[in-house]
Formats: C-alpha cells, structure tokens, sequence
C-alpha cells in the first residue's frame, strides 16, 4: 500500500501533476506567454495557475480542458498518451 502525504495523494500521483505541470508550462513557453499573460488568458489568478505548473494543484477536468484550448494544445500534449496497466 502506498503512503499518502497530507493532500491524500501518494508519490505516484505527485510525479504525475508534476508531468502534466511540466508539460503545460512547455507549452505555454512555447506560445510566448508569461505565466501572468496566460493566466490571465485561460481565465485563472496567477497564484492558482502557478500552483497548476508547480504540480501542487489537482486541477479538474474543466479546468484542464480550459488550459488545452487556450494554448490550442490536444490532451496528449498535456497528459501524454495513456497506458494501460499489465
């Protein structure tokens, strides 16, 4: 069994916003945004979204999908291909 840290999540799930973090801030660099300038687009605060990047954030599915249209991205580019388990 995997131990959980104060926000329910596990190591797992940890290493997972992070990538998907990771990736969203690929992206947005890649469009020439600043964090401020994109938040503002995609309708966040700045402080909300920086915590998305940062991985410290579980965001909904409405949420991300807000992001993915703003930077005009589709879900593989964010969560990368999905793998089923063996």
């Amino acid at each position: 069994m995997s131990r959980q840290n104060r926000t329910g999540r596990n190591a797992k799930d940890n290493q997972q916003l992070l990538k998907i973090g990771d990736n969203i801030r690929v992206a947005r660099k890649r469009k020439g945004y600043s964090q401020e300038e994109f938040a503002d687009i995609a309708d966040f605060s700045r402080s909300y979204y920086t915590e998305i990047e940062t991985g410290k954030r579980n965001i909904s599915i409405l949420n991300l999908i807000k992001i993915m249209e703003a930077l005009k991205v589709d879900p593989n580019t964010i969560i990368g291909p999905v793998r089923p388990k063996k």
